[in-house]
């Protein structure tokens, strides 16, 4: 428990909960809101994933609070799409964004909005 930084089993306890609440939102609520951040790892010059990916985002703005692109090694960019309001429209962006080939890995970190 202290190797994952808890410093008791009230705040681990704690901290599983609000995990597994945010898990049961995110898969099976389709009118409540929350809040996160879309990571995508892609190869810029592959597929105009940069330009796919804007032209995605301007349909989502309602939604899409900040972006941050950052350029890695070798052609690579790691894009961060930060995100609020309701799941339904969270998950829609996701699966669009998902959708494009040349994305090498995408990962969603959400939380409900309590």
């Amino acid at each position: 428990m202290v190797k994952t930084g808890y410093t008791d089993r009230s705040k681990a306890l704690q901290a599983a909960m609000h995990y597994l609440v945010d898990e049961y939102t995110w898969k099976s609520e389709d009118k409540a809101d929350g809040a996160g951040a879309i990571v995508m790892l892609y190869n810029n010059h592959i597929y105009n994933q940069d330009k796919k990916s804007v032209h995605i985002q301007h349909k989502y703005a309602d939604i899409i609070s900040a972006s941050i692109h950052l350029h890695l090694a070798n052609d690579n960019c790691l894009e961060t799409i930060m995100v609020k309001g309701s799941i339904k429209r969270i998950r829609d962006l996701v699966k669009h964004i998902s959708e494009n080939r040349g994305i090498k890995s995408l990962k969603v970190n959400f939380v409900s909005v309590v």
